[in-house]
């Protein structure tokens, strides 16, 4: 069977692995990563080598850009502390714990690798815990600290990472040297980021193309990473400031079709490429167990790889109780057990030297701790939801509806400004009774009347320029709510989303 064919047939199955965790209600990641086991072990399958360099650079940006680009700057702001307690410090006491365990039991194991498999296996990776929120919905706050942290935490691990393997390399290890170089690799990010979000939105607001404004969206990404990198800073950090940015700024950087097919492309591209990657990396267990058992003793290996992810999952559980983490104790809880591994994980253990002793008993624990999270914690997340009995919000939360209300209060000011400017009576009166009819449902939502929140989409309305004109000042409501710190981000983008479904049915007439 060629390489192609073989792709080919990769991604058939994928979409059926992942139609069957629907069916299963069991999270997809999990379900593609056993997959790619089982695939893994047929006889007479092209060996598929996932080297490092394809997940840092191919997979990881688009990855970062969609996750930052629905995550809000004020909220990780809002909840600064905690998420610099999860992504800093979890991560440093995670590493730390990891090699005196890794240390202790695993013959050989010298504390310079000990220390590089704990910042191998430092990050989290939260897709799993994502797809488990979906099915069920969990509390805002729970879903904000549990991707702010994926989202930081993998420039922390990676910074400490290679410092780690550098000192191994060269046998020296100096703490001001990491400090330092943490610092300015985390600026050094940070900076370029902030300076290639703004270049994109001035190119993006000049443009009519929607198709070009959507392909600029994913070349952007690649191009903050690429020169983070090599200018020795952060590219992880690069390319989630570049993401923020262009979250915070979508309202002027598209048109209403543009931001529309842009965030339909993005999702489809967003889930494509986590389930390719969970397939892969499923995949790359056979070939890697295959290599290590010409040099290791395997069964000997297993128990102490884990107790390793034994340790992992402990830290992480006895770190939930930390008073600066807010809260309800469930929400706590909840985030705790979120703490899956993923691709990164295994990207940097791929990325370990030769030259490092001990690179491959790393290899191994390091896929066994990705398996033992993933699996374990992943099938049992939904349960541990529903014995905590947490929720999302309500369809209309509300916040929701006092965002809607005030939209629609501003839109009916501007109506009555119109009828002073002449604008057409049959017109007037049934946009009044629209806003009118979204108005009391707001007030209804506001009372406590959870049934008055909209089943489907509003009908369908076609009144030209006045009509796009009431949705532009609806907009401008919205964005003044949210800059003010009034309102999500979140909820502004799904109302927004309803102002540009309309918009778009407008038409260009």
């Amino acid at each position: 069977m060629g390489d192609l064919e073989f792709l080919f047939l990769l991604l058939l199955a994928t979409a059926a692995l992942v139609r069957l965790a629907d069916l299963a209600r069991i999270p997809y990641p999990i379900v593609l990563v056993l997959g790619g086991l089982g695939v893994g072990v047929l006889p007479g399958l092209p060996d598929i080598v996932l080297e490092p360099e394809v997940i840092f650079l191919v997979f990881l940006p688009p990855l970062l850009s969609a996750a930052a680009f629905n995550t809000s700057p004020q909220a990780l702001r809002a909840q600064a502390g905690p998420l610099a307690f999860l992504a800093v410090g979890l991560v440093l006491l995670t590493m730390a714990a990891v090699a005196v365990v890794a240390h202790a039991v695993v013959p050989g194991l010298g504390w310079e690798a000990a220390f590089i498999l704990g910042a191998v296996v430092a990050p989290t990776d939260t897709v799993a815990a994502a797809a488990a929120f979906s099915r069920m919905g969990v509390p805002d706050r729970v879903k904000l600290l549990v991707g702010g942290e994926a989202l930081i935490n993998d420039a922390t691990a990676l910074v400490v990472f290679r410092v780690t393997v550098a000192a191994s390399v060269s046998g020296t290890f100096s703490a001001g040297d990491a400090v330092l170089e943490f610092v300015l690799s985390a600026l050094g990010g940070v900076a370029i980021g902030a300076l290639v979000g703004v270049v994109q939105l001035r190119i993006l607001r000049k443009l009519d193309d929607t198709a070009l404004s959507i392909f600029i969206t994913v070349l952007v990404p690649y191009g903050a990473y690429v020169a983070a990198e090599e200018a020795g800073v952060s590219g992880v950090l690069a390319v989630v400031v570049v993401g923020l940015h262009l979250g915070w700024h979508t309202h002027s950087a598209f048109r209403a079709d543009t931001r529309l097919s842009g965030i339909a492309f993005w999702g489809v591209l967003d889930f494509a490429i986590n389930a390719i990657l969970f397939v892969l990396l499923g995949l790359q267990f056979p070939v890697l167990v295959e290599e290590l058992q010409r040099e290791l003793t395997l069964g000997g290996l297993l128990g102490a790889a884990v107790l390793v992810a034994l340790t992992i999952v402990v830290v992480r559980l006895a770190c939930i109780t930390f008073p600066g983490l807010g809260g309800t104790g469930r929400e706590r809880l909840a985030v705790g057990w979120s703490g899956m591994r993923g691709a990164v994980s295994l990207a940097a253990a791929l990325a370990i030297p030769t030259s490092v002793e001990g690179r491959d008993e790393i290899l191994f624990i390091t896929f066994v701790v990705i398996l033992v999270t993933l699996v374990g914690q992943g099938l049992t997340l939904p349960a541990l939801l529903r014995v905590l009995n947490i929720h999302g919000p309500s369809p209309w939360s509300p916040e929701e509806a006092i965002a809607r209300l005030e939209a629609a209060q501003s839109a009916l000011d501007r109506l009555d400004e119109l009828e002073d400017e002449g604008a057409g009576e049959e017109q007037l009166r049934r946009l009044r009774e629209f806003y009118r009819a979204r108005f009391q449902r707001c007030q209804a939502v506001v009372g406590g009347d959870r049934s008055a929140s909209p089943a489907h989409a509003e009908s369908r309305l076609r009144y030209g320029a006045l009509r796009r004109e009431l949705i532009g000042v609806e907009r401008g409501a919205l964005i003044d709510l949210r800059n003010r710190g009034r309102l999500k981000s979140e909820l502004m983008r799904s109302i927004e989303r309803d102002l540009d479904l309309e918009e778009a049915r407008l038409g260009d007439g």
